[in-house]
């Protein structure tokens, strides 16, 4: 056995047989107390009891498993899988309650969550059988339950009592390809998790860094260093009482929200208490669903009232257009000194200031204006391209016009939007004056897609998809793990695709856009308003087992209340709003009883972008249901969704496997 194995204990299987059981309660209670002050006394007599029950039931096999690994840590915040058992090419993840005599809902997704962060982001699981495996010791015999079928590499959760867990051991090692494993290799294999980002807000919000919640690699390394960058430039700002606006930029899932969250909750860019930050979004389900997430997390974690936990979330975490009448007021001077304003790309022209506001300015004027009271102020605007979805989004060009007339701000960019990387209209492309030049950072560029971790390049195959180069495309899915989306036409095999993968605390759900209007002739009811704010939260927090939770797959999110958030795996049904033509993606506007095609460049390119924001909503997996369609329907064209099934296949999708 290696003394600085990551695991607090591991060794073969051979030698975990062979070991006297209080040696290896020693180990553990030796790495416990280096790691956690307290009384460990509970755990220490759980920990005894297992060692007893595993030597047991693998002395029961007829040859030792590879390796044995007890408390492997996976996530940095204090939790680890209480064993892995390696055997014959399979993967036993095994959590123990010890003393129980019934298996928990909380402690089956538990577990199985467990064997799914093995699968997704530890180095030395993918692809392997990986088998989760809860023992309740004292549960009676009727309660115990096997399940060795394998979704995606991963079964459903076994659950044994004490006497049992040999059988189910015997039973699991039968399943595997007899190939042997380096337990040595396995226990120092990189694991990097990319956690979700209602998990991140909560954690972030807790005190925790982004090492602790996330990854340990480049990405999060880059983070790191963009915060850095970030922090040095606020604190020039306030040093020399100057003003100064950031743009970060990014693709789809690259991280730019989880930045802004850990620059406001960790207090990375100002550490002054009396100067409090903010992150505001136009995007008020996004700013809802992580409100009440970080809210009911701090009210069980604190103790504190509903109440409390609220007004604290709504004091970091604040909606865009609140914050803007709160302070239009010319002595309303706002008490922060640093916002960070996510989708910062979508800020809405004077058209939409006067209609809103009764001001007839800019996004980027009035923020400007607003800050630009204080002594200092910093400014991040994390920028995404192709985001735009609305009408009165002006983009980029109007915050190059902002800052044109007001030469008392500095203005900080990165090199992508120099050059225009991933279809951002760089604040140079417009006639902004000889005076405005912007300080260039590379550090200010996000590069990797955390989102979509079992695909990365997932943004790259969406963006040629919907610019209509579908050669491209199907090049680049060529170089993905998967297929960037299967497709199917029927339904109910869509819904039961991600029932299969409904484990643990995945979260799978329906999207679709909200100009397909005649999905409703398929059986797919309207997504939620902008408005119905309560009804989007449910869909993202609430149990698999409420019929308002997404995994109930009752109800479709559209564009404009997914935007910024997401799910594990998601089903896009594609409405006949954007067909095939020669020309290539056809967007249209239902105008009943017909559809008409949409000409306005702005209208078309906002529809496009509508799938774009749909197509990069999962982090783990898409499937992509084509209706067929119904021939005495002429806006339920089946020649146009067979035209749309054939361009999606030729982009790089394969047909979901019928089960």
């Amino acid at each position: 056995m290696s003394s600085n194995t990551r695991s607090f204990f591991a060794c073969s299987g051979e030698d975990f047989l062979k070991k006297d059981p209080h040696t290896i309660l020693g180990a553990l209670s030796i790495r416990v107390g280096l790691q956690h002050a307290g009384d460990e006394s509970q755990q220490i007599k759980a920990w005894e009891r297992q060692i007893l029950l595993l030597q047991s039931a693998l002395n029961d096999l007829d040859k030792p498993p590879d390796g044995v690994l007890l408390e492997l840590p996976l996530f940095r915040l204090e939790r680890r899988i209480d064993a892995v058992i390696l055997a014959r090419g399979a993967i036993i993840c095994l959590e123990f309650k010890i003393g129980s005599r019934s298996f928990g809902s909380a402690d089956v997704a538990q577990t199985v969550d467990y064997a799914l962060c093995l699968r997704d982001f530890h180095s030395a699981s993918g692809g392997r059988p990986i088998y989760p495996v809860l023992c309740a010791d004292s549960a009676p015999d009727d309660l115990c339950r096997s399940n060795l079928h394998l979704t995606d590499h991963v079964t459903r959760c076994t659950l044994v009592n004490g006497k049992w867990l040999s059988r189910a051991f015997q039973a699991i090692i039968a399943e595997g390809d007899g190939q042997s494993s380096d337990w040595a290799r396995f226990d120092a294999a990189r694991y990097n998790p990319t956690p979700n980002i209602v998990s991140t807000a909560r954690a972030l919000y807790a005190g925790h860094s982004v090492a602790e919640i996330g990854r340990a690699d480049a990405s999060s390394e880059a983070i790191e260093q963009t915060a850095t960058k970030l922090r040095d430039i606020a604190r020039d700002a306030k040093l020399h009482s100057r003003k100064v606006v950031c743009f970060v930029t990014g693709e789809p899932g690259s991280g730019k929200t989880l930045l802004g969250l850990d620059l406001v909750f960790s207090r990375k860019v100002d550490a002054d208490p009396d100067e409090p930050a903010a992150l505001l979004s136009g995007n008020r389900p996004l700013v809802f669903v992580l409100q009440a997430a970080i809210a009911e997390d701090a009210r069980d974690r604190l103790g504190i009232t509903a109440t409390e936990a609220k007004r604290q979330a709504q004091q970091a975490l604040q909606t865009l257009l609140g914050y803007l009448k709160d302070h239009t007021d010319e002595e309303a001077d706002p008490p922060e000194h640093v916002i960070v304003f996510d989708e910062a790309q979508r800020a809405w022209d004077a058209e939409t200031g006067l209609k809103l506001l009764g001001r007839k300015k800019s996004e980027p004027e009035l923020f400007l204006e607003i800050m630009g009271r204080l002594d200092w102020a910093c400014l991040v605007c994390l920028v995404g391209p192709g985001q735009e979805i609305n009408r009165g989004e002006g983009g980029l060009a109007l915050w190059g016009e902002a800052l044109r007339d007001n030469p008392d701000w500095d203005a900080h960019i990165s090199d992508a939007m120099l050059r225009g990387e991933g279809g951002l209209i760089g604040l140079l492309d417009n006639d902004v004056g000889n005076d405005l030049r912007p300080i260039v950072h590379q550090d200010l560029h996000l590069k990797t897609n955390l989102r979509a971790h079992r695909n990365p390049k997932q943004g790259r195959w969406v963006s040629a998809l919907l610019a209509d180069d579908i050669k491209s495309a199907a090049e680049i899915a060529k170089e993905l793990d998967g297929p960037p989306s299967y497709l199917t036409r029927d339904f109910g095999e869509a819904k039961r695709w991600l029932k299969e993968r409904s484990r643990g605390h995945h979260r799978v759900g329906l999207l679709a856009s909200s100009g397909a209007v005649r999905l409703l002739g398929e059986g797919v009811p309207p997504s939620p308003m902008s408005n119905e704010l309560d009804r989007v939260v449910h869909w993202f927090l609430r149990e698999g087992d409420d019929f308002r939770s997404s995994n109930a797959l009752e109800v479709p999110l559209s564009e404009f209340v997914s935007q910024g958030l997401e799910i594990d795996y998601a089903c896009l049904c594609w409405g006949n709003d954007l067909i095939c033509s020669d020309e290539g993606w056809q967007p249209r506007k239902m105008r009943a009883p017909k559809w008409t095609n949409i000409g306005l460049l702005e209208a078309r390119r906002y529809r496009i972008n509508a799938y774009r924001v749909l197509l990069t909503r999962a982090r783990a997996g898409n499937v992509i249901y084509v209706p067929k369609g119904d021939d005495e329907d002429l806006t339920r064209s089946p020649a146009e969704f067979d035209q749309i099934e054939a361009t999606l296949l030729e982009a790089g999708c394969m047909p979901l496997p019928i089960q």
